[in-house]
């Protein structure tokens, strides 16, 4: 009986840390309006499309292409996975009230 309250009891913090990642991430993913509800498949999605669009976005403004390779990718990752332990929110906007994205409405095919 010891062993099965241990087990759910590692089940719901493993939980509650896998919702707590999927918040933090959705905060930083910019939708009209901010606070609508998204599932996790959804967050993901848009997350992945929101990183494609930065990518482009800073491609536009060097003029060069962003490394593609996974080795940089790692890295940059690695490098990011750091400043997250380091900093709340390295990513977020300067402020909670700059609007979002033109067309980052998850409900639009045209965002990102």
């Amino acid at each position: 009986m010891t062993r099965k309250v241990f087990t759910n009891t590692r089940e719901r913090w493993r939980q509650h840390n896998v919702n707590t990642a999927f918040a933090e991430l959705r905060k930083l993913i910019p939708t009209h309006p901010p606070e609508k509800k998204l599932s996790k498949n959804e967050i993901l999605r848009l997350a992945m499309r929101y990183i494609n669009f930065l990518v482009q976005l800073l491609e536009s403004q060097t003029g060069q292409p962003a490394s593609h390779s996974p080795a940089a990718l790692l890295t940059f990752l690695r490098g990011n996975v750091e400043c997250l332990h380091s900093s709340p929110r390295p990513w977020g906007l300067a402020s909670d009230t700059e609007a979002p994205s033109p067309g980052s409405s998850c409900d639009s095919s045209e965002a990102w």
